[in-house]
């Protein structure tokens, strides 16, 4: 009996390598969820599922119908997270998610990514990602009829500290200078955080602004957010807040003494980003709100578009 049980629990134990073997080799199951977005070389963008393909052509299943496209005629073919899909329509990502309207987000540019920016047809604004988590930018105002040593320039390198799914962070500056002026510069240091997905995130960041060699003693807050609302069309906002001493005269009817208080002041605003693949246009307004002012309805208009590439 005790020979039995020796032979019976070594051919089990030659068995169980086999099994599992067995058991992972098993051909996995095709993933009927995922969809790819085939591009074309004449420019055309596919959106499905591919059915088949050899080396010289694919077929995609889309919503009118199965398509076969020659090998030669495709650009590239990716596959579409199931985040830019919503009710079988394909979400591309934003090309501009770097920025609000003018402030930086936390997001940073991938390696190799840059874009173009325009903004009041006067700030042009070219920026790079020289890898995924330092991005260097910069620009110029073009103004005809200007003499361009009075034009401004200005750099803004950026470095992400950390870049995740749903959070990132990073910090950079803005450094202005006028070639003209003997001053050595102008600009904001700040530190920004993005927290979301493509489709809606909120941000918020603060920055000290300096002149020359002297550094503002209180940050300027900055809280912004967007919110996609179809595949063309985000709504966004990007409003500041800072808080200035005012010093005031104040007289009494038995005396007259200096009075100095903490004044919050800031910028409003709310506008569109109409969004191509490649291209992004962002209308909005401005408005100051401190409570002392007027308000002006609906408020200054501000125009930008950017180009990725």
């Amino acid at each position: 009996m005790t020979q039995f049980r020796l032979t019976l629990l070594a051919l089990l134990m030659c068995a169980a390598p086999a099994l599992s073997a067995q058991q992972t080799q098993q051909p996995s199951r095709p993933d009927t969820t995922a969809r790819q977005v085939v591009r074309t070389r004449d420019g055309s963008t596919l959106v499905g599922r591919i059915v088949a393909e050899d080396s010289a052509s694919v077929r995609i299943e889309t919503t009118g119908g199965v398509l076969t496209i020659a090998r030669l005629n495709i650009q590239s073919i990716s596959t579409v997270r199931a985040s830019e899909m919503h009710d079988g329509e394909y979400w591309f990502p934003d090309p501009n998610r770097t920025r609000l309207f003018f402030a930086p987000t936390g997001r940073m540019l991938d390696a190799g990514e840059g874009y173009y920016m325009n903004t009041y047809l006067v700030l042009q604004t070219f920026a790079g990602g020289l890898n995924d988590y330092v991005t260097m930018g910069g620009g110029f105002s073009l103004i005809p009829g200007v003499d361009p040593s009075d034009w401004l320039y200005y750099v803004t390198p950026k470095v992400g500290l950390y870049r995740s799914k749903d959070l990132n962070v990073a910090v950079g500056t803005l450094a202005g200078f006028l070639p003209n002026l003997s001053s050595s510069g102008f600009g904001v240091l700040y530190g920004v955080a993005t927290k979301g997905g493509a489709n809606g995130s909120i941000t918020a960041g603060a920055g000290f602004g300096y002149a020359g060699s002297e550094i503002a003693s209180r940050p300027v807050f900055m809280l912004g957010g967007e919110r996609r609302v179809s595949r063309r069309i985000a709504l966004l906002s990007e409003n500041y807040v800072y808080v200035r001493k005012t010093n005031d005269f104040v007289c009494s009817p038995t005396s007259c003494a200096d009075a100095s208080r903490n004044q919050a002041q800031g910028v409003v605003s709310y506008g569109f980003r109409f969004l191509g693949e490649k291209l992004s246009v962002d209308f909005a307004f401005f408005n100051a709100a401190d409570a002392t002012d007027h308000w002006i309805f609906p408020g200054i208009p501000y125009l930008s578009f950017g180009v990725k590439f």
